[in-house]
């Protein structure tokens, strides 16, 4: 054994990590990922407190056990685990260095749980130091604090002595802090006993305080960052980030819109978005001299509000600040990333922009890949998903469950919101249940991080006085667009149809089927026109799409993508021409999109079919909502699905959108069961919290007079929209238990929450090429050969073809689906290749599952 306790063994050729330098070195990384202007609850400075804790965090590796097996891999079981000592002792360190009461606490739980997840804070703290005399087995964890004492005390006293000294700065003593390790009478497991039975966590909101749960996480994320990090070999440098340029961005944006005839309707709207942007980087200026942190920006569809939006972004930041931008769904997340890839020249994979959730290859390069190909791959991959980069482009779920409750790993993304610009695209689309919450996790962030959210939408809810209201989804906000009406009263692009099925929402007799919703579609849309239908779920999707294929005849852009293929892909000129030049004279073109897609494929269909579009090929496209945000395109005719305005307002913004011509029509209607369900779509939707916005949505529609068969868009966007949040804000939506698991820390229950359900989902790899499938093989020898480094590469690589299967119960046909694929070891990971499960694949509608299901939206 070395003479100097080690915390990392020797590697490749590189000497071990002695513990002082390792806890040192984790104590500066601390300290420097958290803001020097946040405090703790009892007002010293986080970065000073943070710090210490990391001093404590590892020193349980000083017993023997821990040195043996870290020196000679020798498994001596529960005595090597190291964290509740480390807790113990940074309990100690902090209570003689004075902090309060509150701060020890939660640093005792930040310390004892940096290798796991926070707990139910109040019955975990029981369980570690409340001591049951009548069972042993009880105190078992108790017992192993003592041993690992005392086993530093016989073999390392004098650097123990030493660094409690020093860590203390003199106002402590190892010694002190043994012998009430080690006192029956009162000894420490007491004190933090005492400590958390005082609180009584919910029950009296005196103590402990609200801060609690936000400092605990700050402690836990910024300690577990810097420890992963450091042993990692991850420099400081590569945590640093690019600056966004706004300067890029603003050159980019003039540079659009060029072609556009002057005096058209092409070159109004340009001048249009032009001012708007000009209007909203003025807010930015008085926003940033108003008593609030949290902005609003209300446009219509159509104006350009992801440019926009990251403009007033950059006009926000400061030197050295970060740019996060959330949106709703992954399935528009693609888009979104080829615009801000464009705009600033990046590949997402360095220092500027990082791409992430849970189907992206998020990584961020670092040095030399060919140094070290494995390690690099980790390490890219640990630094973006800590979202160290300049901008991140993610979604609602990798950032409100990454501030609510997330595992180890997710907590590493939290240090870099400090003093970070938030823009929350379309955040209405988040479940009800959770808009408590998310005003709770909004004050954490503009509080606790200081940072500034910019909350986007063409639907923002307004009071019945027209002021911007903050009741729904924050507690104040500043409207960035002075005069929002003046942009609303420009836009009368389209005007809706609103059919009888959807005002008479109480009778299911009166919805329309397939069939006749079918015939309608092509009925109503001749000649070159356009038109999309939005469904509300994949199986209405897929037998909307079956209708109007058996009726008319059609060139299914989907199977033309089959013979477009190659190994890089598709190449979408050549899709597009396929299309047109297969097209015969009395034919039109079929899209059909949907998550069971591959995202690449996906992404290929939806450009298609914009380019198809713009050049007035007669095309239907039958879509789920992954089409109705964030997706540039325009259709002379949509067919909605109820659903609720705001998604009726967003699905109208793939309507007419750039005034191709007068006006444009969207109806409005309520379809039927697909074949085997029981529930219509919209119902299975719309209808699963607790509060049928279906309902409100035809009530809505009464109340502005939508019997009389049409409603003007400037009456949707903006009376119904009032008159929607209104009925919505009197059901006073969102759950307060969420929010009471904030005031009592209990991070079981919150690290249970999903913005997506608690239903199970597989990911599927489906192979269409030989590239594809020479990629399988490598994903199969890596595994073959325990290379699981080489593995997670390859699955990386892998994303862009995979499909996420949710599987809603272990009978359904999802899951009898997935039993049939092959598994990758036990990774849960299935593959489909199409020469041996062609039942399972279809070239238009994607990964086939014969059976009804509902689409989860957020996946």
């Amino acid at each position: 054994m070395v003479d100097a306790p080690i915390s990392h063994p020797a590697e490749a050729g590189n000497e071990a990590t002695l513990l002082l330098d390792h806890l040192n070195e984790v104590a500066g990384r601390a300290e420097s990922v958290v803001s020097a202007d946040a405090t703790t609850i009892g007002g010293d400075p986080l970065t000073e407190m943070t710090a210490t804790v990391a001093r404590c965090h590892d020193f349980g590796k000083a017993t023997t056990w821990f040195q043996e097996y870290v020196v000679d891999k020798r498994d001596t079981s529960k005595r090597t685990n190291h964290s509740l000592f480390g807790a113990y002792l940074g309990y100690y360190v902090l209570d003689r260095l004075s902090y309060d009461s509150e701060d020890c606490l939660a640093a005792f739980v930040a310390l004892a749980k940096h290798h796991g997840r926070l707990p139910d804070v109040e019955n975990y703290v029981e369980n570690v130091a409340h001591f049951d005399n009548t069972s042993e087995a009880s105190n078992e964890r108790q017992q192993v604090v003592i041993e690992q004492v005392g086993n530093v005390d016989d073999h390392r006293r004098t650097f123990a002595r030493l660094f409690v000294a020093d860590v203390t700065g003199g106002n402590g003593s190892w010694d002190e802090f043994a012998e009430e390790i080690d006192d029956e009478d009162d000894s420490l497991f007491d004190t933090v006993h005492e400590h958390v039975s005082m609180f009584g966590f919910g029950a009296d909101r005196s103590a402990p305080s609200d801060e609690f749960y936000e400092l605990l996480l700050q402690l836990w994320s910024g300690l577990i960052l810097a420890d992963k990090t450091v042993a990692a070999g991850i420099e400081d440098d590569d945590l640093d980030a690019s600056e966004p340029d706004a300067r890029t961005l603003s050159e980019y944006i003039a540079d659009l819109g060029g072609d556009a005839d002057e005096d058209s309707q092409a070159d109004a709207l340009d001048t249009l978005r032009d001012e708007a942007r000009d209007d909203v980087l003025d807010g930015v200026e008085q926003f940033r001299d108003s008593d609030t942190s949290v902005a609003t920006l209300t446009l219509p569809t159509g104006m350009g509000k992801t440019l926009t939006g990251l403009s007033a972004a950059l006009a926000l930041r400061n030197e050295g600040e970060r740019v996060v931008y959330a949106l709703p769904f992954t399935s528009v997340i693609d888009q979104v990333a080829d615009e801000l890839t464009d705009v600033f020249d990046t590949d997402a994979r360095d220092d500027l922009l990082t791409i992430h959730h849970h189907l992206a290859e998020t990584v961020t390069k670092l040095g030399d890949p060919a140094d070290d190909p494995d390690k690099h791959a980790r390490l890219a991959e640990m630094v973006a998903e800590s979202w160290r980069s300049g901008m991140t482009l993610t979604t609602f779920v990798q950032l409100f469950e990454s501030l609510v409750g997330p595992s180890n790993t997710q907590s590493m993304k939290l240090p870099a919101l400090y003093d970070s610009v938030i823009v929350l695209d379309e955040p209405q689309a988040l479940p009800m249940k959770w808009w408590k919450l998310v005003r709770r996790i909004t004050t954490i962030l503009t509080e606790e991080y200081d940072a500034t959210i910019v909350a986007m939408t063409a639907t923002q809810p307004v009071t019945n006085d027209g002021e911007t209201t903050s009741q729904a989804l924050f507690d104040e906000a500043f409207e960035l667009v002075d005069d929002v009406d003046r942009y609303f009263d420009h836009f009368e692009r389209v005007e809706y149809d609103i059919h009888g099925s959807v005002l008479a929402f109480d009778d299911t007799d009166a919805s329309v089927d397939y069939e006749t919703a079918g015939r309608t579609i092509l009925d109503e849309t001749i000649g070159t026109e356009s038109a999309l239908a939005i469904c509300n779920t994949i199986d209405s999707a897929t037998e909307l799409t079956d209708v109007i294929g058996e009726r008319e005849a059609v060139v299914d852009v989907g199977r033309c993508l089959e013979l477009e293929l190659d190994e890089d892909g598709s190449d979408v000129d050549a899709l597009v021409e396929r299309v047109e030049t297969t097209l015969g004279s009395n034919e039109r073109a079929l899209v059909h999109l949907s998550t069971r897609l591959r995202p690449r494929d996906r992404l290929v269909l939806i450009e298609a079919t914009k380019r198809l579009t713009e050049r007035d090929v007669p095309l239907v496209a039958v879509s789920t909502q992954l089409i109705e945000a964030g997706v540039d395109i325009s259709f002379d005719r949509v067919y909605r699905d109820i659903a609720p305005i705001d998604s009726v307002v967003q699905a109208a913004g793939r309507c007419n959108r750039s005034f191709e011509r007068d006006c444009g029509t969207v109806t409005l209607w309520w379809l039927t069961p697909p074949a085997g369900t029981t529930k219509t779509p919209a119902q299975a939707v719309y209808d699963s919290e607790g509060v049928s916005t279906i309902s409100l949505t035809s009530r809505t529609l009464d109340a502005i007079g939508a019997n009389d068969g049409t409603v003007a868009e400037r009456t949707m966007t903006r009376e119904a929209v009032q008159h929607y949040y209104g009925l919505v804000a009197g059901r006073n939506p969102g759950s307060p238990q969420y929010v009471e698991w904030v005031d009592e820390a209990n991070g079981a229950e919150l690290g249970a929450l999903s913005l997506i359900g608690q239903r199970e989902s597989v990911d599927v790899v489906v192979c269409r090429t030989d590239a594809d499938r020479d990629l399988i093989d490598a994903m199969e020898i890596a595994l073959d050969e325990f290379d699981y480094d080489a593995f997670g590469d390859r699955r990386d690589e892998a994303k862009e073809i995979t499909v996420s299967l949710p599987i809603y119960s272990q009978d359904s046909t999802e899951a009898e689906t997935v039993k049939d694929l092959k598994e990758f070891g036990d990774t849960g990971l299935r593959v489909l290749r199409r020469s041996r499960n062609k039942n399972y694949f279809d070239e238009t509608k994607g990964l086939a599952v014969e059976g009804p299901s509902v689409d989860d939206r957020f996946l």
